[in-house]
């Protein structure tokens, strides 16, 4: 069977680095094998999967992200460098795929689609002023490596909303008060109830304690839609 193929590229480029390796690997979500073969020249990158899988391109590309940046993060550690990677393309002709990644998470891209960006941004920006703002400033922070970060999703997810609930128990007069009653706050003010909060957080858990664990496309989107629902309900009444 055809390989699929990748594209991408290592950041920034004007740190340039070349490398090639070979290894076998697992998807920890579905435990499905394959044979990556990677090629960085000059921070250009290409990438073979062979696997008899018929995948979703996306769970596919979350592997491979990893895969690469893997090794990044290791000539980091020996190296002292911060190297990011960029997924651009990735084609298969016998399957008939073809595809360039963009950068939105389409769920939530959907869910954003009407919003006026520059009415929107004022009202954030004017919700960032004063000292509690870096706790807000904190929750985008997290909510962005969320998108970036597939298998971490769930820890920056509940992070960002811990977050949230020291920006309502600073607003509160609640910061030297129990995390529970903390808590209690933080839901009236989001709107929001304790089994959505407590879904989120078993997404996190593990990760937050150094466990591997694997996400699936669906059950990620899952994820962003119930953490957007309770940091929108937060916003908005704040």
């Amino acid at each position: 069977m055809e390989p699929y193929f990748f594209q991408g590229v290592v950041l920034p480029e004007r740190a340039q680095l070349s490398l090639q390796y070979t290894l076998g690997f697992s998807h920890i979500t579905s435990g499905v094998a394959g044979v990556a073969k990677v090629s960085v020249v000059l921070n250009q990158v290409a990438v073979w999967i062979e696997s008899e899988h018929e995948w979703d391109i996306f769970d596919l590309r979350n592997v491979v992200k990893n895969l690469v940046q893997s090794h990044l993060d290791m000539v980091g550690y020996l190296k002292g460098y911060a190297y990011d990677f960029e997924l651009t393309r990735v084609l298969n002709q016998s399957r008939g795929v073809d595809y360039v990644f963009g950068i939105d998470i389409p769920c939530l891209a959907e869910r954003g689609k009407s919003l006026d960006m520059n009415e929107e941004l004022i009202k954030l920006r004017d919700k960032t002023i004063g000292t509690n703002g870096v706790f807000l400033n904190r929750c985008f922070s997290d909510l962005a490596s969320a998108m970036k970060h597939a298998d971490d999703t769930g820890f920056y997810c509940y992070r960002a909303i811990e977050s949230l609930r020291h920006h309502c128990a600073a607003t509160h007069d609640l910061s030297s008060s129990e995390k529970t009653i903390q808590w209690k706050k933080f839901r009236e003010v989001a709107a929001c109830d304790e089994n959505t909060l407590r879904v989120i957080k078993q997404a996190a858990d593990p990760l937050r304690h150094g466990e591997a664990t694997g996400i699936t496309s669906d059950d990620r989107a899952t994820l962003f839609m119930k953490t957007w629902d309770v940091v929108d309900g937060y916003i908005k009444n704040v």
